[in-house]
C-alpha cells in the first residue's frame, strides 16, 4: 500500500534580479514557511534569464527609461502553497513589497502536489 497523498496547491513563480532574490524569499519565508513533507523553507531558483520590458508613462521603473526597451538578468523563484486564496493573497503582497518592480511578473497556476508519510 502507497503512502503517497496528492495535495491540491498553488504554484508560484516569480522573476527577480539577483540583488533582490534574498529579499523576496525572505519576504515570501516571513510569510509562510514554504513547508513541503518535512521539510521548510523549499523553494526553486533557476538563472540565467533575461526579464525584457519598454516602461511607459505611469509606470514607476527601477531600471530603464520611459520609452526604452530595458533588459537585465534575472533568476526565477518557484515554490508552491496549500490551495488557501488567504494565504495565495498575503504571499503575493509579500512578493509585492519586497521585488523592486512596481509589476513584478508573478504567475499562479493551480497544481497538485506529491507528499507522502501524512505530512503536508
Amino acid at each position: 500500500m502507497s503512502n503517497i497523498m496528492f495535495v491540491e496547491t498553488f504554484r508560484i513563480k516569480v522573476y527577480v534580479i539577483e540583488e533582490y532574490l534574498e529579499k523576496v524569499l525572505g519576504g515570501i519565508a516571513s510569510t509562510t514557511s514554504l513547508k513541503y513533507g518535512n521539510y521548510d523553507g523549499v523553494s526553486w531558483c533557476s538563472q540565467p534569464g533575461i526579464e525584457r520590458c519598454t516602461p511607459r508613462s505611469g509606470s514607476n521603473t527601477y531600471g530603464g527609461e520611459i520609452d526604452q526597451p530595458f533588459s537585465i538578468a534575472s533568476t526565477k523563484i518557484e515554490f508552491s502553497i496549500p490551495r488557501d486564496k488567504t494565504l495565495l493573497s498575503k504571499v503575493v503582497e509579500s512578493i509585492f513589497e519586497h521585488h523592486p518592480w512596481d509589476e513584478p511578473v508573478i504567475c499562479i497556476t493551480e497544481s497538485i502536489d506529491t507528499r507522502k508519510n501524512g505530512v503536508v
